[in-house]
Order: structure tokens, then C-alpha cells, then sequence
């Protein structure tokens, strides 16, 4: 039997990684060290949204707002392309598919992500659903290859792949906070304590770039 969700998850995985605004952000550091979790984190979030009960949690547009928002708050990428709303209509259509027993899309997805991925970032699209692949394009080593005629098993095993390559080893933080949910408000900056002569210290600016895609 075909695992709808496993299909769906490889879907996901496979569009987030054509979305060039998410790749380059996390291969340039705009998150910081942590870049790698926060698209790990971005594709927890949304595929929390998506169960087995065929309704979404999140509606598309909600979803294009939070995946703008995400980027802005934790990469300082401002989206200025539309991707968001790609990236959300293809999640939508995927999980709408799979639902009816359909996994032809996300499988398509899978495929294309190839194509994407390579050609990176020559390509500017998003996800690309339609169009024939280029047979001899080689697998890359970023997924487990075409899933078009493979079982689910597969598709399982490409979902449960890093994003973009394993994460670079980097020393555990103290103190970290939680990482953010899809839809959480930005957190609230702390509040300065002020010493005895009325004086308070200067944290190093984070300048917010406010990079543009």
C-alpha cells in the first residue's frame, strides 16, 4: 500500500529544496550558525499543519504569510518574488492530491527537485510541476532519486533527509530558546537592566539586513 503522508513529506522536503530563497539563505548563514535548524525547524512547522485527516490546519494564505514572515524573522530575507505563494499553492495541491489517493504530484516534485537542485542557482523557479524531466540528468546527491517507481519506503527515507546536506558541526549553546513555530510572533526583545549609574551596557547590533529576493 502507498503511504500517503510518507509521499507528502517527500513532497515538502523536495520543495523546499528548490526554493531558492530557503537554499541560499541557509547555504550564505543569513540565520547565523544555526541556519541549517531553522530550515529543519520551517519544515517541522509545516509539516505539523498537515495530518492524516485530509484538512489542513493552515489555510494557504495563512501558510504564505507565515512562510514570509519566517523568512524575514529568522533569515532577514524580505520575499519580493512571490515564491511564498508558489511554495504554499504546491504544499496545498500535494496534500489535496494525496488525500484523494493521488501521489503523481509529489512524486513529479520529487523528480523535478533534481533538476532544480542541480542546476542551482542558475534556476530561479520555485517547485516545478509541469514540463518532462531531462533523462539523463543524474541523480545528485542531495535525495534518493526519482521516487516515480519506487515504493513509499523510499519516499520515507527522502523526507527523512537533511534539507540541504548535513548541518555543519557547531558547539551546543546554552540558554537557547525554543525554536519558533510556524505563526508564532517574533519574540519580544529583552529588556535592558540599567547599573547603579544609570548606564546601560550596548549589545552589538544585529543589523537586520533586510535582504531581498
Amino acid at each position: 500500500a502507498v503511504d500517503m503522508m510518507a509521499e507528502f513529506q517527500a513532497g515538502v522536503t523536495a520543495a523546499l529544496r528548490s526554493w531558492s530563497a530557503l537554499r541560499t539563505a541557509v547555504e550564505t548563514d543569513w540565520g547565523g550558525a544555526e541556519s541549517h535548524a531553522k530550515a529543519e525547524d520551517l519544515r517541522t512547522n509545516i509539516l505539523s499543519q498537515f495530518d492524516t485527516s485530509g484538512k489542513p490546519k493552515m489555510e494557504q494564505e495563512e501558510l504564505e504569510d507565515n512562510l514570509a514572515d519566517y523568512m524575514e524573522e529568522e533569515f532577514s530575507v524580505v520575499l519580493e518574488d512571490g515564491s511564498e505563494r508558489q511554495l504554499a499553492d504546491v504544499i496545498h495541491r500535494m496534500y489535496d492530491a494525496c488525500a484523494r489517493g493521488d501521489v503523481t504530484l509529489c512524486r513529479q516534485v520529487v523528480a523535478n527537485a533534481q533538476t532544480v537542485v542541480s542546476s542551482f542557482p542558475a534556476q530561479k523557479a520555485v517547485v516545478q510541476t509541469e514540463g518532462e524531466m531531462d533523462e539523463d540528468d543524474d541523480d545528485d546527491n542531495m535525495g534518493s532519486g526519482v521516487l516515480a517507481s519506487t515504493p513509499s519506503t523510499a519516499a520515507a527515507s527522502y523526507a527523512s533527509e537533511g534539507l540541504f546536506g548535513p548541518a555543519p558541526t557547531a558547539k551546543p549553546q546554552a540558554n537557547m530558546p525554543p525554536p519558533r513555530q510556524l505563526g508564532d510572533a517574533a519574540p519580544e526583545k529583552p529588556q535592558v537592566e540599567v547599573d547603579d549609574d544609570g548606564f546601560a551596557p550596548v549589545a552589538p547590533k544585529k543589523g537586520r539586513k533586510g535582504r531581498q529576493t
